[in-house]
């Protein structure tokens, strides 16, 4: 009986151990489990970790790019002005080299023009000096000539009156003429003077232009006579009386009717003349027309300068009877002029202003 019993304790003995084994098994299995979590979590650690490093380095990575760029441009711009302050220096340095090269250009051609300059200054001084000294000898040798010839005249006619005295009146007439050319002569060269130290003076009166006229014929007949010229005034029709200086204007007109005769050939015909001219006629002008060789074209623009004649070596005038007439006219006031065709004559015009007829009664003193 006893030995039926042991059977049931051994089961329980066995049970107790697939128990406890049970309880092994599972506790191994928690260990298990909690190691393979605590070995998730590693990996998870470990992956969060290194993804953070690979951020990092990439952040930091991108963070020396970005640094790099940025100290690539700042080079960059820093270069960019150094080039530009560089090249405005290069520009300001060159502006003041061309400047200073410009103003020593300019400096050498101002002062070769101003040395150019005095050159033919000096040069036109050397040949107005020459000019002047030629003048001068020829205007003393035509002075001596003209005075020399009126004087030979009045010797050879107070000759003619000692040794046969039956032309007296012929001969007392070339003696005065002769004498008249002299003082005339002489009058000039005082006029001259005159007018070069501004002391032409006038005696402003009222005349008949008229008289004036038919006195100077008159006072020229001879001379225009003796060369077988026909010298006349024709008929005037002016009323009223010239402003001037009588004397002056005779002087006038003696000149330029003296011209007529020296160049006029024989049998040739000077005529006196005057008209109203102006705007209102306020104006007398007054015309000396001849039929001589007249003037060349070139010739009138310098006709009434002093000494023209000289350059072409006329030794018929010293060439200031012009001169004076038209400083003459001009000084009271008037306007003296030529017009002329070689081979056709001259024709001298000069005016005077006038007084209307209405001032007729007050005669001339």
């Amino acid at each position: 009986m006893a030995h039926g019993k042991d059977p049931p304790r051994q089961s329980e003995r066995e049970k107790s151990d697939e128990t406890q084994r049970d309880s092994d098994s599972a506790s191994e299995h928690q260990a298990d489990f909690d190691r393979d979590a605590e070995r998730v979590e590693a990996d998870k650690a470990k992956l969060q970790s290194r993804s953070d490093s690979d951020a990092s380095r990439d952040l930091g990575r991108a963070d020396v790019g970005r640094s790099g760029a940025k100290r690539q441009a700042e080079g960059d711009e820093r270069l960019r002005v150094e080039r530009q302050t560089s090249d405005q220096a290069i520009k300001g340095e060159r502006l003041r080299t061309d400047a200073a090269t410009e103003k020593g250009r300019s400096h050498h051609q101002a002062s070769a023009r101003s040395s150019a300059e005095l050159l033919s200054q000096e040069q036109k001084s050397h040949q107005k000096t020459r000019a002047t000294l030629t003048t001068r000898e020829e205007f003393l040798a035509i002075v001596s000539h003209d005075l020399r010839n009126p004087l030979n005249n009045i010797s050879l006619a107070a000759q003619n009156l000692l040794e046969d005295p039956k032309d007296i009146k012929e001969l007392a007439a070339s003696i005065n003429r002769s004498a008249g050319e002299m003082l005339r002569l002489i009058e000039d060269l005082l006029d001259i003077e005159r007018i070069a130290v501004g002391k032409l003076t006038l005696h402003i009166e009222q005349h008949d232009v008229s008289e004036i006229i038919k006195q100077s014929v008159e006072q020229l007949q001879g001379a225009a006579v003796s060369k077988g010229i026909t010298l006349e005034a024709e008929p005037q029709d002016v009323s009223g009386y010239v402003v001037c200086d009588r004397s002056r204007v005779m002087q006038v007109l003696s000149n330029l009717i003296g011209n007529a005769i020296k160049f006029t050939p024989a049998e040739g015909k000077i005529c006196v003349s005057c008209q109203r001219t102006g705007p209102e006629g306020e104006e007398v002008q007054i015309s000396i027309s001849d039929t001589g060789e007249g003037i060349a074209p070139e010739k009138i623009k310098t006709i009434f300068e002093r000494f023209s004649q000289l350059h072409n070596q006329d030794r018929r005038g010293i060439g200031l009877g012009l001169y004076i007439a038209k400083m003459m006219i001009e000084e009271h006031p008037g306007r003296i002029w030529v017009e002329s065709k070689l081979g056709e004559g001259s024709t001298f015009h000069f005016t005077l202003p006038l007084r209307s007829g209405a001032i007729r009664e007050a005669k001339p003193q």
